[in-house]
């Protein structure tokens, strides 16, 4: 059987190297490129199999029990913890799931998007005319703000900038290209030290929270995660269990968000026209803006720009798995124990699923249109798929939206940042922001109303 295409002379491996050192994608569209939709790289146990395309994706992620996360992200164990989602499978993992739902569907996720938007309205307020921001890392900011609130409780988020300052120390390490943050976890040094302490200090004041609720009986706010994975419905959790839930909800929480939003005003704002159609569109919204998930319905173009940014700027670039059984795929044989990635990035760029990948175009999602094609399952994967699936996709698919709407009726934004450098793993971010200048405020009777609620 033949042995996988990938780099073989150190030249290769080199060329490989540099330009996963770039980016993620870079790395994964060199591979591509030039190896084509099956390819290998990497030694001893990081060597991955890389399968590339929606009948790839399909074969992963459908197939639960071969394919598994435990083992394919231990590197996050010391942060994410050992009971985390994303670092378990099988019952274990969906028990957890069922557990911390309210805090993330209907009630729970309408209150998380409460919470996010009047952040969001609270941030646009400070801006002024003339003054030149980075919408990515402000929005980041309000949205991580407004998680603390509704992972951790009123009495954390009260200390909101010491947490803040420890939760970047572990962004710092997982914003390292992919070459220096496979090595920087698995040896001593200052990032990874960085990181542990600041994983420490978060988890200290977790338990101490977790710790008095039990003692004084005391659910805390309603919805709040850690009063949900305390609450009596359901199976009992472990204080462990609580910590890896509210601490992987964080991590993995504001910065896709975050990201996923900052890319949506990038690329309404790069696309001539578009900005222009959203505002047109937030002016039909309801008085206070479309926060329910059926008045974003309605927000139909909106839904359109959001969900084609999904596709070319995905939140998550690449999902890596362990396999229990080998296998072959593409006429090549992956051993057993072996490490294996599928990518929505690739496949959210691919021609032979998009016509014209590299464009922004929302009509593509334009369901009145003639010729239009519902994408299948594995080939638009912005949430993941199934029993994996993101757990915050419900509360991401209303609060995208009326995020992007608020922002185009309230702001008249320049786009300064022009070709942005791609950053992150496993968010996908701008390494060095996406700056604006802010104009003048549009005058429209729905935007004052919003202006004197966040007011």
């Amino acid at each position: 059987m033949p042995a996988f295409p990938g780099p073989r002379t150190p030249a290769q491996y080199l060329r490989v190297g540099r330009a996963f050192q770039r980016s993620l994608p870079e790395g994964l569209e060199h591979l591509r490129d030039t190896y084509g939709p099956v390819s290998a790289f990497g030694f001893g146990p990081t060597r991955t199999h890389f399968l590339f395309g929606p009948e790839a994706n399909a074969l992963v992620m459908k197939n639960q029990d071969n394919f598994r996360f435990s083992g394919a992200y231990d590197m996050l164990r010391p942060i994410a913890g050992d009971t985390a989602l994303v670092t378990t499978d099988g019952e274990a993992n969906a028990r957890r799931r069922r557990k911390a739902r309210p805090a993330f569907h209907r009630g729970g996720a309408e209150e998380s998007t409460r919470l996010i938007l009047a952040s969001v309205d609270e941030t646009i307020g400070r801006w002024r005319p003339g003054q030149r921001v980075d919408v990515h890392g402000e929005l980041r900011s309000a949205i991580r703000s407004a998680m603390l609130r509704q992972f951790c409780g009123e009495r954390l988020a009260a200390q909101e900038p010491y947490l803040v300052g420890q939760l970047e120390r572990v962004h710092e390490l997982m914003d390292y290209p992919l070459p220096q943050q496979l090595i920087a976890w698995k040896l001593p040094g200052a990032a990874r030290r960085r990181a542990l302490d600041g994983i420490a200090a978060v988890e200290g004041l977790i338990y101490a929270e977790i710790r008095r609720r039990r003692r004084e009986r005391d659910p805390g706010a309603a919805r709040d995660l850690i009063s949900v994975m305390l609450s009596g419905d359901g199976p009992a959790m472990s204080d462990q269990e609580v910590r890896d839930m509210v601490v992987s909800a964080l991590i993995a929480g504001y910065d896709p968000v975050g990201s996923a939003l900052g890319w949506a005003v990038y690329n309404s704002l790069s696309t001539p026209g578009v900005w222009e159609r959203l505002r047109k569109e937030a002016e039909t919204a309801p008085p206070g803006g479309a926060v329910s998930a059926a008045e974003v319905r309605e927000l139909r173009y909106t839904n359109q720009v959001v969900q084609e940014s999904l596709r070319t700027h995905p939140p998550v670039v690449l999902s890596p798995r362990r396999c229990v059984r080998g296998f072959r795929y593409g006429g090549h044989l992956v051993p057993a124990g072996g490490l294996v990635a599928v990518s929505e990035y690739i496949t959210h760029r691919s021609p032979e699923v998009w016509p014209e990948p590299d464009r922004f175009l929302p009509e593509r999602w334009d369901t009145s249109r003639g010729g239009y094609r519902a994408p299948g399952p594995f080939e638009y994967l912005p949430y993941g798929y199934g029993g994996r699936r993101c757990v915050g996709a419900t509360i991401a698919s209303v609060l995208l939206p009326a995020a992007l709407s608020r922002l185009a009726l309230r702001t008249t934004l320049d786009l300064r940042t022009r070709h942005p450098q791609y950053g992150g793993i496993p968010a996908l971010i701008p390494r060095d922001g996406l700056f604006v200048e802010v104009g003048a405020a549009p005058r429209t009777e729905r935007a004052g109303v919003l202006t004197e609620e966040a007011r």
